[in-house]
């Protein structure tokens, strides 16, 4: 009964509502126009905290019903939203004004922050908010294809790895080719862990690329720079605490899998390959025959889970930032994974109106499970093999192709054990005193501890150890490192009239680094459990003890930094630095200077361009100036001395020799680099975007040079060579849509690097990348672009015995069905003389699109990334396309050539008796362009009446969801070789990328 009355009530209520709200609702028109008086079109006119809105037509004339004392907003893209409350009137007319904030968009440079409208230098900032929540441990997973000029490539796919990133190209051949980093100001270096930085701490990424914007680091800063600023208090813009609390999980598969002959088919082609070889039949006895598809046995659906708990916000004196992070990650393939836990504080205190501290801490401890298993070793885990004897339960160690014991993919990640362990410390402190309006002198210290522990073990149970007797293999390996910098730097800004600013920069830095390593290994371990707790109950005769000399690096710098504005059109900016490097001690260029200037152009604020309606920012650009690289390792100025054994009257003793000779003449390698650039917008920034020119040179290379053997050595290290970079860059911004209930954003980065080797130190070319046999694959070549793929060209198979006679003896075995080679120079040999230039790994174009969509409290991004005109050379084709008698074989290959298919281009089984019969040859090389989609993000805003919990997101995220390409492998990105220099595009069975689902919830309280 009172349920009854109740309701009863309830709709009299809403029914009385409902009509005292009708009855006060009048029409209000009206005509928005911009502050030329010239009618908006488009704009939104909405009452506040209703469903209810329009928009204005053609003319600029809206018409809408609202009540009085409700309030009306005006909002359109490039102009500040107005709110106008209505009383009586029936007419609202309203003049919008421009919003300029796109242009006055703070933008993080090296020591200090811009305005984006006053940047002179060629900057990518990287929306974090669009990095946040991805199911990734470390930043450089997620930067593809969001920053033009940016190129990243995956090393692998196992939990943790890396990326290699070049920045407007490589500018070096034996030096590190990656980017300098630096997080909230601190340098540390170009090799850091970012596992170590959680991406929900991020509040902005900016990717520094020509030369006014590196050379105020100097000797650090060639390759490019990235900055990543953490958050802070002031983020939030409350005195309240804001907490945040960020959860999801979610799987990971296995993208794509090698398509290999099934185990009878396996069995069916040793069998042939016998036949044609003239050797025993492995397969003869067909007992023994398995069908084992190793990549499914090997691999696993991974979890991966993040939590996030933060607390910020800011007082009169105090902006805090307060985080926790955990991170688990199983990867793809069983026994792999990476576990991580984060902490950081960001606390700034406001001592007195002049005197500024503050702190940012950063604490991570990793653990990584490493991979205890090899898809390249795999190749020899035939599907032909069981993977267990008839029991069940033993593993099959047996190879019945080769002999001798099995290397059991399944018994290696059972068995052994595998763990590195890290702790890392990231701290640095500040104090800023303002004597004055103008001046600000700021003093920054931070030390960077790093310390990381592997433990291997590989038991004495294991097929081959155990056929061996080896007993257990157990080694630890340990890495310690510690940085201090120590910074310091006055500023100088003041704003004379309106026609005259300036803004000075000088600054003095100190920076010294350590680095020590260490590892012990025995084997002989007669008892499994012991694992690699106790490595004195090895075999004596097998202890192995290292430790590396002490790494130490010392370096000082003085820099400076002048802009100039006159009348907000003409902007300028000069820097340099100047840097003193102890690697360089004993040498007469320890001090370098690296110099660098810009100007840029608004010519959006000119008075031409005051009267015209399509442009809305208009920008050129342009700067020179070089950067260094300290390239060497300490010491290698001076002349060392090396231990030598020799015997001496039939006795062994230890002898001293001189090790290289001295060079005090060494110095940096430099990289001068010229940027033209156009920033541009139209209809009031509904579209906008950047392109650059730019053009770098790096001369001074340090490569070794030959020398007379009569001086007692072989080379000696010289700044003898040259390279170049030049490319265009594109980024596009567009706001397609812009209504009340429905946005689409759309962002486009397109990117063409072209690399030349100009000097070699008088060499032609080097060879930089051989197979183990078969020749070289990739060289440096004067002339070409680094690191191309070199080798014969594979004419297909040989179909006639008249074939072979035409060709005569070529030094290659020559078989119908086998092989068959071009001789290029018809000097009647197959052999190094005959490669040609096949390939080239630097992609013509590179980039990625994003697509940002929000209907009412749905949100969708869908972003796309990839390559388009890079070749990869597969080295698997080797073995698995041509026919290793002890390797998986490509599932092509049940097309391969025999008397009943004369025609194939795929050699016969047998057709190569060893691995050394297949020379480096184009049919190795494959097209690496490719098209990902990378991630996809739905969203919901749920709809709160609360006042505790400020904001309810519940979303989901697929990663790597497709992948087009003509690639056999698992994935074009990955490459063998990692951040190598030069050595890129090499890819032999990598750690697949995986295919990844998470569901989350994020709450702001």
């Amino acid at each position: 009964m009172k349920k009854k009355l109740f309701l009863k009530l309830s709709l009299v209520m809403l029914f009385a509502f409902v009509s005292v709200c009708g009855f006060g609702q009048q029409v209000i028109k009206g005509e928005v126009i911009d502050e030329n008086d010239e009618p908006l079109i488009g704009v939104t006119v909405a009452v506040q905290n209703s469903t209810r809105g329009t928009m204005t037509d053609v003319n600029g004339l809206y018409s809408i019903s609202a009540n009085a004392g409700e309030k009306l907003v005006f909002s359109f893209v490039g102009y500040k939203a107005s709110v106008v409350t209505i009383g009586n009137q029936s007419t609202i007319n309203v003049k919008l004004e421009s919003d300029q904030a796109l242009l006055e968009e703070v933008v993080v440079v090296g020591y200090g922050v811009t305005q984006k409208k006053d940047l002179t230098g060629a900057v990518s900032s990287v929306d974090a908010e669009q990095l946040s929540d991805m199911p990734a441990s470390r930043v450089d997973q997620m930067l593809q294809g969001r920053s033009s000029g940016v190129l990243v490539t995956s090393a692998n796919g196992s939990p943790g790895a890396r990326s290699s990133i070049r920045i407007r190209g490589g500018n070096s051949i034996n030096a590190d080719n990656e980017p300098l980093y630096v997080i909230d100001g601190f340098i540390v270096g170009t090799d850091f862990n970012l596992n170590n930085i959680n991406t929900n701490d991020i509040e902005s990424i900016e990717v520094l690329k020509d030369a006014t914007a590196i050379s105020i680091y100097g000797t650090r800063g060639a390759n490019g720079v990235i900055l990543i600023t953490t958050k802070s208090g002031e983020s939030f813009g409350s005195e309240k605490p804001n907490v945040s609390l960020n959860l999801y999980t979610g799987v990971q598969q296995m993208a794509r899998k090698i398509d290999y002959l099934n185990g009878y088919d396996r069995a069916v082609y040793g069998t042939e390959f016998a036949a044609n070889s003239g050797s025993a039949d492995p397969f003869a006895d067909k007992s023994e025959i398995g069908n084992s598809d190793w990549q499914d046995l090997i691999s696993q659906t991974g979890t991966v889970s993040n939590l996030d708990v933060s607390i910020g916000g800011s007082t009169k004196d105090l902006n805090y930032y307060v985080s926790a992070n955990y991170f688990n990650q199983e990867g793809i393939i069983k026994g792999t994974g990476l576990e991580r836990y984060n902490f950081r504080a960001n606390l700034d205190f406001k001592l007195n109106k002049k005197l500024k501290a503050g702190v940012r801490l950063n604490g991570a401890f990793t653990q990584t499970e490493n991979d205890k298993t090899d898809l390249w070793q795999m190749r020899s885990a035939l599907t032909a093999f069981p993977t267990y004897y008839p029991d069940g339960v033993t593993y099959w160690d047996q190879n019945i192709v080769q002999g001798g014991a099995f290397a059991n993919p399944l018994a290696d990640i059972a068995l052994k054990t595998d763990f590195t362990y890290g702790t890392n410390l990231l701290t640095t402190a500040y104090l800023e005193y303002s004597p004055w309006k103008d001046v600000v002198i700021r003093s920054t210290i931070g030390p960077k501890i790093n310390w990381s522990k592997r433990n291997q073990f590989d038991p004495g149970t294991l097929p081959a150890r155990a056929a061996a007797q080896q007993g257990g293999l157990a080694q630890i390996d340990n890495v310690f490192e510690f940085d201090i910098l120590q910074e310091n730097t006055i500023s100088y800004t003041k704003k004379f009239n309106e026609n005259n600013r300036i803004n000075l920069l000088g600054g003095f830095t100190w920076q010294k680094g350590l680095r020590e390593t260490t590892f012990t290994q025995t084997q002989g371990i007669s008892i499994d459990a012991i694992n690699y707790d106790n490595l004195s109950i090895g075999d004596p005769l097998t202890y192995r003890v290292g430790s590396s000399l002490a790494d130490s690096r010392q370096l000082v710098s003085w820099l400076g930094r002048a802009n100039y504005s006159l009348k907000d059109k003409y902007l300028f900016t000069a820097v340099g630095r100047v840097d003193g490097a102890s690697v360089y001690s004993g040498s007469n260029n320890a001090y370098a200077f690296f110099p660098s200037g810009a100007f840029a152009w608004r010519i959006i604020d000119e008075p031409f361009m005051q009267n015209q309606n399509l442009f809305s920012n208009l920008k050129f650009r342009t700067s020179f100036g070089t950067a260094g690289k300290e390239s060497i390792s300490p010491y290698s100025t001076l002349a060392v001395l090396d231990n030598n054994v020799l015997v001496f009257n039939d006795t062994q003793a230890i002898g001293i020799q001189k090790g290289r000779p001295a060079n005090p003449e060494l110095k940096w390698e430099t990289t001068s680099q010229l940027d033209i650039g156009l920033e541009f917008g139209f209809l009031n920034n509904r579209l906008s975007g950047e392109i650059d020119y730019y053009y770098k040179k790096t001369k001074d290379l340090l490569l070794a040079r030959q020398i007379p053997k009569v001086t007692g050595f072989d080379t000696k290290l010289e700044n003898i060579g040259s390279i170049q970079n030049q490319g265009l860059e594109f980024m596009l911004n567009s706001i397609n849509i812009n209504s009340k209930d429905f946005k689409w954003e759309s962002s486009l980065t397109v990117s063409g690097n072209r690399s030349k080797i100009l000097n070699l130190a008088g060499s032609d070319e080097i060879i930089i990348y051989s197979l183990e046999q078969g020749g070289p694959g990739a060289k440096l070549i004067v002339g070409q672009p680094v690191g191309v793929f070199t080798g014969v060209q594979y004419l297909g198979t040989y179909k006639t015995q008249e074939e072979i006679d035409t060709d005569g003896n070529l030094g290659v075995r020559q078989v119908i069905g086998g092989p068959r080679y071009k001789d290029e120079n018809g000097d009647g040999k197959i052999n190094n003389d005959d490669h040609v230039m096949m390939g080239n790994p630097e992609p013509k174009f590179f980039g990625g699109i994003n697509n940002s969509f929000v209907y009412k409290n749905f949100s969708l991004d869908i972003f796309f990334q990839g390559t388009f005109g890079n070749d990869i050379y597969h080295e698997p084709n080797q073995s698995s396309l041509f026919g290793l008698s002890e390797a998986n074989i490509y599932a092509e290959a049940i097309d391969r050539w025999s008397p009943e298919n004369p025609t194939s281009d795929i050699p016969k089984a047998g057709g190569i008796a060893s691995i050394s019969d297949v020379v480096s040859n184009s049919a190795m090389l494959e097209d690496g362009s490719h098209l990902r989609l990378k991630s996809l993000k739905v969203g919901y805003n749920l709809p709160l009446k609360s006042n505790a919990i400020k904001s309810l997101n519940i979303y989901g995220v697929g990663s790597n969801l497709f992948l087009i390409s003509k690639f056999r492998g698992y994935d074009p990105e990955a490459t063998r070789f990692g951040t190598n220099s030069t050595v890129r595009g090499i890819i032999r069975n990598q750690y697949p990328n995986a295919k990844t689902f998470t569901v989350g919830l994020k709450a702001d309280f």
